[in-house]
């Protein structure tokens, strides 16, 4: 990439001189689409609005999350594309230990002071070494997902810098990991390690075991890397992770406890730290941190309710009813960027009616939401907290819904241990709705593996077409996205072969009618969709 007056920069500084220094940094070496952003919440609203060539972030950005969970937040969401060259600023020695621990990491750092001379050189290496990976970038841009991680294995392959074999296993790895290619995911990281004591790679193998269920595993090489790397909060993150799917909430908080205190102003975490107290059953302790949540994301515009919404349970099942009036009007003056809309709105209701002791009215606004469960804007979140407040039904005002409502959340919802150890946690008053939590996840396990026999067998059409049954009866995302990947494998065959593939596109525009969109897994789908339409046509 060339840094010219076509270049465009957004450049992600809280000091508002420093930013306009490196701004007249770079019109000195003729870039002058340049933009700024003052912090983190300002910087996703930019980068979420259109694509930049490169991206100059600050560590330290003083309010909300730091410049490394801002780039770790941007590339998960999609919103930033890989092709985007992103430089770390930072005066912080100890960023060393944070970057090398890292598995999505920026294309270079530079530390405070510098030269404009220095900045510059450091741009042009950086821009080099990215355009390593350009041939992946190009593929992944169009969807193509596996091809790309065979270029970034051959480019491996084909380095003579050490650096750039690197950049393309790491890539590699992440790729493999995200599309659920976990065994190749866990041989590359190794392999990694095997030479080289790379501690991203650790946190790959990490990462990779808590997804096949290995979370004792994953936590010793957690520990490890939190020792290389102590302020490195996304190992933090995963290992409070680890421990929530293991039910373990109270250490999952005082993970998190720790991981606030080199953050204390990450919104995201003080929300997730404030619900792993409230699954552990300390409302009282969890008011605290989601109240800082919501103080501190009322400043930050990509903030929505959600925090409010988690700090009014934590009220109400502390019985703390001061502010509950005034949370609900809030939340429900933010309707439009609620999670769950309509439903979780009738779950604050029936938390406050709970709080202040009107079980028969919290059971009317419950009922009133249960017709929204299987709605395309209910999310998991929402439809946990609807779960909770109905567990929490007295046994004579409308106790035996919850378990049918409990079956309900857990076919659409459950697609790992993760979800189903939540439910659980949620519904553990409730011993009929652990029942029924238990009994649908055994019903989607045997459903999945159904399908997969019959793929192993051979009988690809179906399996395919057990699986759009099935994900459209439970409108569960696992079950939709294996049946998806199955029907893009054979559209894809049909194509090449000069076959019509039109049955297989209609399962598949009905499946993604209702995905998330926002996941990345389903919007390399939907690219891949979009170019068979188009050889179709």
């Amino acid at each position: 990439m060339a840094f010219d007056a076509n270049t465009t920069v957004l450049i992600i500084e809280d000091s508002q001189s420093m930013a306009q220094g490196i701004r007249a940094i770079l019109a000195q070496a003729g870039v002058t689409q340049s933009e700024t952003a003052s912090h983190a919440g300002e910087a996703q609203n930019r980068l979420r609005a259109r694509r930049y060539d490169a991206v100059l972030c600050d560590y330290n950005l003083g309010q909300g999350m730091n410049g490394q969970e801002l780039l770790e937040t941007m590339r998960r969401s999609g919103a930033l594309p890989l092709a985007t060259l992103w430089v770390m600023i930072t005066g912080e020695r100890n960023y060393t230990q944070v970057v090398t621990a890292a598995e999505t990491v920026p294309d270079d750092y530079i530390l405070k002071p510098f030269t404009s001379q220095l900045l510059l050189d450091r741009l042009e290496a950086a821009a080099r070494r990215k355009a390593w990976l350009a041939p992946a970038h190009k593929l992944l841009d169009k969807g193509k997902v596996e091809p790309a991680i065979q270029t970034l294995r051959e480019l491996a392959q084909q380095a003579d810098n050490r650096l750039y074999r690197l950049d393309a296993l790491r890539l590699c790895g992440e790729l493999l990991a995200r599309e659920g290619q976990l065994e190749p995911a866990l041989q590359l990281y190794r392999a990694v390690l095997a030479q080289d004591e790379q501690p991203w790679a650790k946190m790959g193998v990490a990462r990779v075991l808590a997804l096949q269920g290995d979370g004792a595993a994953s936590n010793t090489l957690l520990d490890e890397v939190i020792a290389v790397a102590p302020r490195y909060t996304e190992a933090y993150d995963l290992l409070a992770q680890n421990m929530i799917d293991d039910g373990q909430y109270q250490e999952a908080a005082a993970v998190l406890e720790k991981a606030v205190a080199i953050s204390p102003r990450n919104v995201t975490r003080l929300h997730h730290y404030g619900t792993a107290l409230l699954r552990s059953g300390e409302a009282a302790r969890a008011v605290e941190p989601l109240q800082k949540a919501v103080e501190i994301g009322r400043n930050n515009s990509v903030f929505g309710p959600e925090a409010m919404v988690d700090l009014l349970q934590a009220r109400s099942e502390s019985g703390q009813t001061q502010q509950l009036d005034r949370l609900q009007n809030e939340i429900a003056a933010q309707m439009g960027r609620l999670p769950g809309g309509p439903l979780t709105m009738a779950v604050c209701r029936a938390l406050a009616a709970l709080a202040q002791q009107r079980p028969q009215q919290a059971l009317a606004q419950l009922t009133e939401g249960a017709e929204w469960l299987r709605a395309p804007e209910t999310d998991f979140g929402s439809a946990l907290r609807f779960l909770a407040a109905a567990a929490r039904l007295p046994a004579a005002d409308g106790a035996a819904q919850a378990p049918q409502w409990a079956r309900t959340i857990t076919l659409r919802f459950a697609d790992g241990r993760h979800e189903v150890g939540s439910l659980q946690e949620a519904a553990h008053p409730h011993a009929a709705c652990t029942e029924a939590i238990s009994q649908a996840y055994a019903e989607l396990e045997d459903r999945s593996r159904a399908a997969l026999e019959l793929a192993n067998q051979g009988q690809l059409e179906e399996a395919a077409a057990m699986l759009l049954r099935e994900a459209m009866s439970s409108l569960n995302c696992r079950l939709g996205m294996y049946g998806c990947a199955m029907l893009l494998r054979i559209a894809e065959n049909r194509q090449q072969a000069g076959q019509d593939c039109a049955e297989q596109l209609q399962g598949l525009r009905q499946l993604l009618h209702w995905l998330p969109h926002d996941n990345e897994r389903i919007q390399g789908f939907v690219k891949r969709r979009q170019a068979l339409l188009r050889h179709k046509d």
